[in-house]
């Protein structure tokens, strides 16, 4: 299963690069997003998450994106789960290529979900499917992520003080009648730094590369920086 999750993001890659070749106009710009993403752990199979990204454009001169998202997961084994999150976004005309308005989406999104570990690796993809209503329009997509995490380094107790993380997710656009087509890949790599036993920040590139249409494209070099915060409520 895991070779063919690679395998599929290898061949949409491919997608990606082939779109690039032919695009006529291509707009390169500079963002940063700031998140802050909370887990609450209430027993071994159930947890939350409360979700909030502030991301800006030209480095942290305009708005780009306001989303806040809240989600539940259910752990069906060790390695494979289930889950249901609701986001709220608000995106702003930005860049050289930007919306007509701004304007606000209600997404629903339903997800599957493995988790597992070779060596030091800790690997894991999820797919997603998304509704969502943008200006009265309903509209679907998917959701396909492919990551792992590396440990770097560990204190005495061998809890990790710095690690690796490097994820690829691709979105395609579905429903309405209409063949399923590729409208954005992003691609991050950074590094896991912990500020305390519960709180990790992350840092790191995240490329999001959006296909407009196959003739215009936008190419966002991102920084992003998150704050991610774990509670367990879960009973000794």
């Amino acid at each position: 299963m895991k070779n063919i999750y690679l395998k599929a993001l290898w061949v949409l890659s491919l997608i990606v690069f082939a779109n690039t070749c032919k695009a006529q106009i291509k707009a390169n710009q500079f963002n940063s997003w700031w998140y802050y993403s909370g887990t609450y752990q209430f027993n071994e199979r159930f947890s939350t998450n409360l979700l909030y990204a502030w991301s800006r454009h030209d480095f942290v001169k305009e708005w780009q994106i306001s989303k806040l998202g809240l989600s539940g997961n259910y752990n069906l084994s060790k390695n494979f789960g289930v889950g249901l999150s609701y986001e709220w976004a608000i995106i702003f005309p930005y860049g050289e290529l930007p919306v007509p308005e701004k304007r606000v989406e209600h997404r629903f999104l339903e997800r599957f979900y493995f988790r597992d570990k070779v060596g030091k690796f800790s690997i894991g993809s999820t797919i997603e499917m998304e509704q969502f209503f943008r200006n009265g329009e309903f509209l679907q997509r998917a959701r396909l992520r492919a990551g792992f995490r590396f440990p770097l380094l560990r204190n005495d107790e061998s809890r990790q003080l710095l690690g690796m993380s490097f994820f690829e997710l691709i979105f395609i656009a579905m429903g309405g009648g209409q063949e399923a087509t590729l409208t954005q890949n992003r691609i991050y790599g950074g590094f896991d730094i912990a500020l305390s036993k519960n709180l990790t920040l992350g840092l790191g590139y995240l490329n999001q590369y959006i296909i407009i249409r196959p003739e215009i494209i936008e190419n966002d070099h991102t920084l992003l920086v998150g704050l991610f915060h774990r509670i367990s409520f879960k009973k000794d």
